[in-house]
């Protein structure tokens, strides 16, 4: 399951989704990474809700927990989402030593990283990115 971020191809690019990727959120998840998404959890503001323990995470795949700047990415204005289908889930990565990421606000620890589908602010700021109507 995966995609680059963003049009990597001018003739467009192939998404790797097969068996075990193939759920309708992992395929909007793979989808809005082509169309420009990163990680909720990638983030610039990420630290004001969420804290990444790298004491937990698998050697090696450190990578995936770097945030995006702000000179590379934007939010649109659209608050950080516990609820995004691009969030990770609270043991991604893990090595077995415990939890890779820890909500701020601990009401959302067993949210994050749901695959059931696009929350509302992850289709406001798909709409705000490519500039569409809500209808």
């Amino acid at each position: 399951c995966k995609s680059y971020v963003g049009r990597v191809f001018a003739k467009g690019q192939n998404l790797s989704i097969g068996a075990g990727c193939d759920t309708i959120a992992i395929v909007e998840h793979e989808i809005l990474h082509a169309l420009g998404f990163h990680h909720e959890q990638s983030r610039y503001d990420r630290d004001d809700y969420v804290r990444i323990v790298f004491a937990n995470i698998l050697s090696g795949r450190e990578h995936n927990f770097d945030k995006v700047g702000s000179d590379n990415s934007t939010t649109h204005g659209v608050p950080y989402d516990y609820m995004s289908v691009m969030h990770y889930g609270r043991n991604a990565f893990t090595n077995g030593s415990g939890d890779t990421i820890i909500t701020i606000d601990p009401k959302f620890q067993d949210v994050i990283g749901q695959r059931l589908e696009m929350s509302p602010s992850d289709a406001l700021e798909l709409n705000l990115r490519y500039n569409c109507s809500k209808s």
